[in-house]
């Protein structure tokens, strides 16, 4: 991994999800690069049965208590075990990077003017409070893209609040987009609105509701994500605890994800970012000392991609 600069920095990235090219940050355009690894290299079959359909704490365990697999490059050996028994894979001066990012109550119940029902979900606030939002509509007990939203509609939001569509982030083609850039009218600020009326934004697999509390890490110290930055969500604080005192260092960052899924191939869209100061010196001290970096998930690696300068 490349060093992030010595610099406390803020933005917003296009970096990809997962598996994909890394892109200019800054709102730079998509380049041929974000194409370089096809999508269906990505795909794979998740059975019904192993898929994460409710928390494990709706079976009175521990969020630690998942399973975790830990590869090793070298070897290529692969050892199944679970979460709780991670301080025995990390070593004293190793860097543990994570992203502090809250979850909003990021959906919204919003209608047409012609009376039809849909679910908005909010991804990334934008310069001049503008929002990239995706419309979303019921289907099979689960919701699906809508596909069919009109440049000027406004949509009625509960408690008076009100959505308008200004301009496609980028159409699928002549007719059809899925995400757009919307601004919100709200009887009161959004935080507040999104507390009072807003829902946590949830996967098709998710059989039923869950309070905003279980799509929050232990550590998430300022909202802004759409969606659950999940990769840290079995963190407990005894496990935190345990890892500090073998010395185990923390960096935090803030990366506020938006919805997750490009699921019609667009262009990565921006997130915010923030690195500090603190955590690059950190973070660059122990690779200069030959020291494990361990990225909680891709949230935090899109970060740290974004501010690297070698």
């Amino acid at each position: 991994m490349t060093a992030p600069a010595p610099v406390a920095k803020a933005g917003t990235t296009k970096n990809p999800r997962a598996g994909e090219a890394v892109l200019s940050a800054q709102l730079a355009p998509a380049t041929a690069s974000s194409r370089a690894l096809p999508l269906a290299s990505l795909d794979f079959e998740l059975p019904p049965e192993l898929e994460a359909a409710e928390p494990p704490e709706a079976r009175g365990l521990s969020r630690a208590s998942v399973k975790l697999m830990v590869s090793y490059l070298g070897s290529r050996e692969v050892r199944h075990t679970h979460f709780n028994a991670l301080p025995g894979f990390l070593e004293a001066g190793d860097v543990l990077v994570i992203n502090t990012s809250g979850t909003l109550n990021a959906a919204l119940a919003a209608r047409r003017a012609d009376g039809t029902p849909l679910e908005v979900h909010l991804s990334t606030n934008l310069p001049a409070d503008l929002w990239t939002v995706e419309l979303r509509v019921a289907a099979d007990g689960a919701t699906t893209s809508f596909h069919h939203g009109v440049a000027g509609e406004t949509l009625t939001l509960a408690g008076g609040g009100t959505l308008t569509l200004h301009t496609p982030y980028h159409p699928l083609d002549a007719t059809r987009t899925r995400l757009w850039i919307a601004s919100l009218r709200l009887p009161e600020p959004t935080r507040a609105y999104l507390d009072h009326h807003g829902f946590p934004i949830r996967y098709s697999y998710v059989r039923q509701a869950w309070p905003i509390a279980y799509y929050q890490t232990v550590y998430a110290t300022e909202p802004g994500s759409a969606e659950m930055p999940s990769a840290g969500r079995a963190f407990t604080p005894e496990l935190i605890t345990l890892l500090v005192a073998r010395g185990v260092q923390v960096a935090p960052l803030i990366l506020h994800t938006g919805v997750a899924s490009l699921e019609d191939h667009e262009p990565p869209y921006e997130e915010y970012y923030r690195v500090p100061e603190a955590s690059a010196r950190l973070i660059n001290t122990a690779r200069r000392a030959g020291r494990r970096i361990i990225a909680v998930g891709t949230t935090v690696v899109r970060a740290l991609e974004t501010v690297t300068t070698e």
